[in-house]
């Protein structure tokens, strides 16, 4: 208990210092952050990274792979964010988050002992991006390719805990998505043509079927 609070705490004061990472990538694309969003976001950013920590540190617990599992819990935070300001996963946060992740979950898998598991992180992560890229073509754009290549970070993480774990972290997030649209649509917030961003749903899904795997 002790150290999951430190770990919402942890990520409450890294907060501020993602979010000014997030302005600056940004603005590197021409991109300002909404100000009508910046009170929200500023919170909102705070408490998903402080959750996806203590996930990644209940998951994980103090072992060498556990520094690849708090970046990839970082930048999914931020393109959450991005997602929600911009409808958007700019590739100057995925691209530099998804090649830090992976040097650490190989170094950590080799100080653990575990260098098996980086082939199923590889298999996971090739998967989800065969599998969204699949559904992204045959949906005809309903999917982004931001939210293809989100799909394979999430599946290299996820796959280091099993295959299985990396394809149930992408059906949980269309579930999670699916129930949240009927809710918006009962709710009469939201009708078949109204475009929800994705990330969210997907970073859940994948936080939670991560989670699953220390059960």
């Amino acid at each position: 208990m002790i150290r999951l609070g430190g770990a919402l705490v942890a990520g409450f004061v890294a907060g501020p210092a993602v979010d000014a990472w997030i302005t600056r990538r940004l603005a590197s694309r021409g991109l300002e952050r909404p100000k009508h969003w910046r009170p929200a976001t500023r919170w909102i950013l705070s408490v998903i990274l402080g959750i996806g920590w203590a996930v990644m540190l209940t998951t994980v617990g103090w072992a060498g792979v556990l520094a690849a599992h708090l970046v990839w819990a970082a930048v999914a935070a931020s393109v959450v964010v991005t997602d929600l300001e911009h409808r958007l996963i700019p590739n100057r946060i995925l691209y530099p988050g998804a090649a830090i992740t992976a040097v650490l979950l190989l170094a950590g898998a080799l100080l653990d002992g575990t260098p098996e598991r980086l082939a199923t992180a590889a298999l996971g992560a090739g998967l989800c991006l065969l599998g969204m890229g699949a559904l992204s073509i045959l949906g005809r754009g309903a999917l982004g390719m931001g939210d293809v290549k989100l799909s394979a970070v999430l599946g290299l993480v996820c796959g280091y805990w099993g295959v299985g774990v990396a394809l149930r972290a992408i059906l949980s997030g269309f579930v999670i998505g699916g129930a949240a649209a009927l809710g918006l649509m009962i709710a009469r917030r939201a009708d078949r043509h109204t475009h929800l961003p994705f990330a969210p749903f997907l970073v859940v899904g994948a936080w939670w079927s991560i989670l699953g795997a220390s059960w």
